[in-house]
């Protein structure tokens, strides 16, 4: 069992991962901190709550709001045609009675590193603007945590908001240049890999037709969802009845590193620059710079079996269930 923090701006992909998280046996979400990105932090965490009560997991599950703006002070938030004005597809999940937490993310993120004595798992969806706001208040946290898997960033690929740079590390290029150097067990998983994953609407309908009785709510949710997100993708990207798949491959990740091949870098991230903000910059020189120690950047993935991975906590996975004999 492994013990994760989430650290999301919960959009459409970050629903999908919160959702398997909460559904795999592998994983005890500790709780789940909000920041700016798809949309406010507030929304995010109004987001949050609503997928916790759908999820049904069986445990509660603490929501910290979190940044809504970078460490520069800078708020940008993606175009509502991406995720819908609520971030989630514009699906309109029941409201619940549960509220955030009186804390904010980044205390929530330290306090939860400490009591967990070195098993805490982050997994970051987002900008990484909490973890670095934790980060300025604790310098050793890295060494109270046992690993960080960020979704972000574009390593020998062009990226989606410049040529070169991501969404989620363009979005605070300076929160994650300090992550990127803190000394953190950290794994990068970015469009090297996420570009070459998708969803495609067969595999919704799979997912539809065999999913448990109790999920079925799941299933209604991730096909008016990604309904949402394939019309983006449709129109931007030319992708008929698919997307690709970002913040769930994270999480894929950070349950079974085995289905990614990584490149060990001294790494960085340019955010002084205007146009090369967000930038993974790495320690190239024949003589290394030893300032920082290696992180793990995500450049081959199982992309078939991460997907049949994806959807499978959701269903009926028991063998031979429709070959039985009727008596």
């Amino acid at each position: 069992m492994k013990h994760i923090l989430i650290d999301a701006d919960t959009g459409i992909d970050d629903s999908l991962a919160i959702l398997y998280a909460l559904r795999s046996p592998n994983f005890y979400v500790e709780g789940i901190t909000t920041c700016f990105g798809n949309n406010c932090a507030e929304q995010s965490a109004d987001n949050c709550l609503r997928l916790i009560q759908l999820a049904k997991c069986g445990y509660d599950v603490p929501v910290a709001v979190g940044a809504n703006e970078s460490l520069d002070g800078v708020f940008g938030s993606a175009p509502a045609y991406i995720h819908g004005d609520n971030g989630i597809g514009n699906v309109e999940l029941p409201e619940t009675t549960q509220e955030p937490i009186n804390e904010t993310a980044c205390d929530f993120i330290i306090r939860k590193a400490q009591e967990l004595k070195g098993e805490l798992i982050i997994i970051t969806t987002g900008r990484m603007t909490n973890l670095a706001m934790a980060l300025e208040k604790d310098a050793s946290l890295p060494k109270k945590v046992k690993k960080v898997v960020a979704i972000g960033g574009c390593y020998k690929v062009p990226g989606n908001v410049s040529p070169y740079a991501e969404a989620n590390i363009h979005g605070d290029a300076r929160a994650a240049d300090m992550v990127f150097k803190a000394g953190f067990n950290l794994t990068v998983v970015g469009l090297d890999v996420t570009m070459k994953t998708f969803i495609t609407q067969a595999d919704v309908d799979n997912l539809c037709e065999y999913c448990l009785e109790e999920c079925r709510p799941i299933a209604e949710y991730i096909k008016k969802a990604l309904r949402f997100y394939f019309e983006f993708h449709r129109v931007t990207m030319g992708m008929a009845h698919a997307s690709v798949v970002h913040d769930p491959l994270a999480m894929l990740i950070a349950e079974d590193p085995s289905l990614g091949v990584y490149e060990m870098v001294r790494a960085g991230v340019e955010y002084q620059s205007e146009k090369f903000s967000g930038m993974i910059t790495t320690d190239d020189g024949f003589v290394p710079v030893l300032d920082r120690e290696e992180i793990a950047i995500c450049i081959q993935v199982d992309s078939v079996k991460a997907v049949r991975r994806l959807f499978s906590v959701f269903q009926n996975m028991e063998p031979g269930r429709y070959n039985k004999k009727k008596n």
